[in-house]
């Protein structure tokens, strides 16, 4: 018996004595967000997401810089997040959810949706991020 009693205490010592306290901090991770202004993946719009409108904004000219909320087109689109999905209104009672999935450091954003046609998606950067920092 005392055999018995010895073995099960340094059975427990040992299981107590070998477990690692974790000192290292857990990474949290980002949450990324829609806010901001975004360009499309044609490049020549860019689609400006603030206090839950989505507005649209177009070159001034070929290759160059958007211009302000000021200068979007008429009727911005209402928008918001539900979970990780973007919604968007439009026109009077239509929506449409689009999935957003977030990577370079909350700078690049993939949008896919179910179309008439089958999968759509599209691949938007944030204005002013270099894109070849990532691929």
């Amino acid at each position: 018996m005392k055999k018995f009693l010895l073995f099960t205490l340094f059975g427990a010592l040992l299981f107590v004595f070998s477990c690692k306290k974790d000192t290292q901090p857990i990474a949290s991770i980002p949450t990324c967000s829609i806010e901001g202004r975004w360009i499309s993946p044609t490049g020549n719009m860019l689609y400006e997401f603030k206090d839950s409108l989505r507005y649209t904004i177009y070159q001034s000219t070929p290759g160059g810089q958007f211009g302000t909320i000021a200068d979007a087109i008429p009727n911005p689109e209402k928008w918001w997040m539900e979970g990780d999905s973007l919604v968007l209104k439009v026109g009077s009672s239509s929506y449409v959810k689009f999935l957003a999935e977030f990577d370079c450091n909350c700078n690049r954003m993939k949008q896919t949706a179910n179309c008439l046609t089958g999968i759509c998606s599209g691949i938007y950067w944030k204005e002013g991020f270099d894109t070849t920092t990532c691929q």
